[in-house]
């Protein structure tokens, strides 16, 4: 790799034909983005090679819904090297066209439907080698605040950044914001003039907009994708961050030291956003001013699912006396809620949500009607699987109740499923929970904190 100064930008070439590793190429422009976060990146199409389309076989998931052309990972390993070597080649003639993704669209909670991409095995390759350079260049500039799609800033970190910045005001106000079909509004044009501002190579950046106008079948006819990024495919979550980092995140830690009184935070999941507020006169400016800032970038805030509300052990003490309780509002399938602790003072505290709770238990319940024909000791071993999935993310603090409730919930499902299979003798409870004690069917769970450690 050389270097040279442009102005006050750096710009970093990677050059072709150095004898560098890929791994190397990789760590260096990893180490650039940290530690140089004025730098401007070119030449980067060369960083993907035959060894990092490998890596990027490696990791992908072979279990994963196939393409249209119903070429599975297995498959593809055939000749692995040969089909490789013929994808790079039309990479960097500038020949390689995605194929159309598969849209399946699944249910959401208020009954709407949410499109997802399944896009061929070899197109999820490209898209997870381009995902790579990309993260490099850009995790060292994501904020604190942003969580979602990025290692060691999962859900439960977001739900305890929410909970410390909230417990720490006494009067304030949170404001939830909702972005209306945010993946599938995302404008191009935007998106490509911000990627444009820390990368020069127009090969690269022409991939990018490659990958992202990739076709869909809808109906059965192939359309160009000529707006947003489709939930489902592998570059999606990186290239979502990148806009919102610059739309919302980097502009709001800008304006709350300039235009702000209070303290002022930000907690953002993805495309799910809460601010908090030491003072509810800067949330009043907040939501004047978001709408037009989104759209400006082509994006749109949801007023039905958006709102203002008071926060804080004061405004929640004020409440009680007048025979109220503070709103709640959800946050990461959780409910947001001011509860009493053990001690006595006002905090927030979640518990999940009814709504999507008993989605799950319907769900269960259909999966089970199909499959009164399969062995009792596969299908058990299926739902504890599921059931534990569940709890690892469910078991938080406050939300014990709610853990055991599933679990008792599902073990009565799965008795009724048991005794209504054919052929079999029927169960008592206690002989069914003497069957589900020696196969390891969850009945505790480990509460994972809320609270940041000191």
């Amino acid at each position: 790799m050389a270097e040279s100064d442009n102005g006050r930008v750096k710009l970093v070439f990677v050059h072709s034909k150095d004898e560098v590793h890929k791994k190397t190429k990789l760590e260096r422009i990893g180490k650039l983005a940290r530690e140089q976060k004025e730098t401007v990146f070119n030449n980067l199409g060369h960083v993907i090679d035959l060894e990092l389309l490998q890596e990027c076989y490696r990791r992908l998931d072979g279990n994963k819904a196939v393409g249209i052309d119903g070429v599975t990972k297995e498959s593809y390993g055939t000749k692995l090297e040969e089909n490789l070597k013929e994808l790079l080649s039309r990479i960097r003639k500038g020949a390689y066209k995605p194929q159309a993704s598969r849209i399946v669209e699944i249910s959401k909670e208020d009954g709407s439907k949410r499109p997802l991409a399944i896009a061929c095995f070899e197109d999820k390759m490209v898209q997870m080698a381009a995902k790579t350079i990309l993260t490099l260049i850009y995790e060292p500039l994501f904020l604190p605040c942003s969580f979602g799609y990025r290692e060691g800033m999962n859900a439960h970190e977001a739900l305890k950044a929410l909970m410390e910045h909230s417990n720490r005001n006494s009067n304030g106000a949170v404001v939830e914001i909702d972005l209306r079909k945010y993946f599938d509004s995302i404008p191009h044009s935007n998106l490509m003039q911000i990627l444009r501002e820390k990368i020069t190579d127009a090969r690269f950046l022409k991939l990018i907009e490659i990958l992202l106008r990739s076709p869909k079948l809808v109906e059965g006819k192939v359309v160009l994708n000529t707006r947003g990024c489709p939930q489902g495919s592998v570059i999606a979550p990186i290239l979502s961050n990148i806009y919102l980092h610059y739309v919302i995140d980097d502009w709001f830690n800008k304006i709350r030291k300039t235009h702000l009184v209070g303290i002022a935070e930000e907690v953002r999941f993805a495309d799910d956003l809460v601010f908090v507020f030491q003072h509810g006169q800067d949330a009043d400016k907040l939501y004047k001013v978001l709408p037009k800032r989104l759209e400006r970038y082509g994006l749109e805030m949801h007023l039905g699912k958006s709102s203002i509300l008071p926060s804080g052990r004061k405004a929640a003490e004020e409440a009680i006396k007048r025979g109220e309780r503070l709103p709640t509002y959800k946050f990461l399938g959780f409910v947001c809620y001011w509860g009493l602790s053990r001690k006595g003072f006002w905090r927030l505290k979640y518990k999940s949500r009814s709504d999507r709770m008993t989605a799950k238990l319907n769900e269960l319940r259909e999966d089970l009607s199909n499959c009164l024909h399969e062995k009792t000791q596969e299908v058990i071993s299926k739902m504890i699987r599921i059931v534990k999935g569940w709890i690892n993310y469910h078991a938080i603090s406050d939300n014990q109740r709610r853990v055991y409730s599933f679990i008792h919930e599902s073990r009565r499902i799965l008795f009724r499923w048991r005794n209504r299979k054919g052929g079999k003798r029927r169960l008592t409870w206690t002989k069914f929970a003497k069957l589900l004690a020696t196969v390891g069917y969850p009945k505790g769970f480990k509460t994972i904190s809320m609270f940041k450690a000191s």
